[in-house]
C-alpha cells in the first residue's frame, strides 16, 4: 500500500503500512498536538486513464473517424457520414458514464474514538460515524463477498474496490486495527 497525500494529512507526519495491492492504501497519521494515532485505508477503481487522457483519446477517435467518413462522402457514398456521427456520439454517452465514475472511492478512517466511512459512487458522497468500540466486522471468505462492518443492529458493506485475493489480509488487519482502537491502544 502506499501512503496517500492529501491536503487533511500535509500538517502530520505520515508512516507507510504495506500489505495488499495498489487499489488499496493505509496510512498511520500522528497528530503533532494530541498524539493520537489514525488509521486510514483508501480503496479506489483501478482505472487505467484519467478522464482528462480519456477526452484526448475520444478527440484523436473524432478525428480520425470524420476524416474517414469524409473520404466517403467526397467519394458519393453520404449515408457513412449520419452513421460515424451516431457512433461518436454513442461512444461519447460510454465515455461520459465511465468518467463520472471514475473517481469512486472507498475511504475508512479509524481512531481511537471513532470509525467513518466515506463513499463517494458518482456524485453522490455517503459518510457514516460509528463508536470503535461497539463495531464488529464480518468476512465470510466467499467470493464478490463484501467486507460487513455491524453496529447495534446496523450492517454496513465496503470494499467493493479491493482486490479478492487481498481481502482476507485487509479483513485481517482491519480486525486488528479495530482491537486496538476497542482497548484504547490505537
Amino acid at each position: 500500500m502506499i501512503a496517500e497525500n492529501s491536503s487533511e494529512l500535509t500538517n502530520f507526519g505520515s508512516v507507510e503500512v504495506n500489505s495488499g495491492s495498489g487499489a488499496e492504501k493505509a496510512t498511520q497519521v500522528v497528530t503533532p498536538d494530541s498524539e493520537s494515532v489514525e488509521m486510514q485505508w483508501v480503496f479506489r477503481k483501478n482505472c487505467s486513464l484519467t478522464p482528462q487522457q480519456l477526452l484526448a483519446w475520444y478527440l484523436s477517435l473524432c478525428a480520425i473517424t470524420l476524416v474517414i467518413a469524409g473520404g466517403f462522402w467526397l467519394a458519393g457514398y453520404w449515408i457513412v457520414l449520419p452513421f460515424a456521427g451516431l457512433e461518436l456520439s454513442l461512444v461519447a454517452l460510454a465515455f461520459v458514464v465511465y468518467a463520472r465514475h471514475a473517481a469512486d472511492y472507498e475511504m475508512v478512517q479509524l481512531s481511537r474514538y471513532q470509525l467513518k466511512i466515506t463513499s463517494a459512487n458518482g456524485s453522490k458522497l455517503t459518510e457514516i460515524i460509528l463508536s470503535p468500540q461497539w463495531v464488529r466486522l464480518d468476512y465470510d471468505g466467499k467470493y464478490k463477498a463484501p467486507l460487513v462492518l455491524s453496529h447495534q443492529g446496523e450492517k454496513i458493506k465496503f470494499g467493493r474496490y479491493i482486490a479478492e485475493r487481498d481481502k482476507p489480509s485487509m479483513h485481517k488487519e482491519f480486525r486488528a486495527a479495530l482491537v486496538k482502537a476497542a482497548c484504547g491502544t490505537l
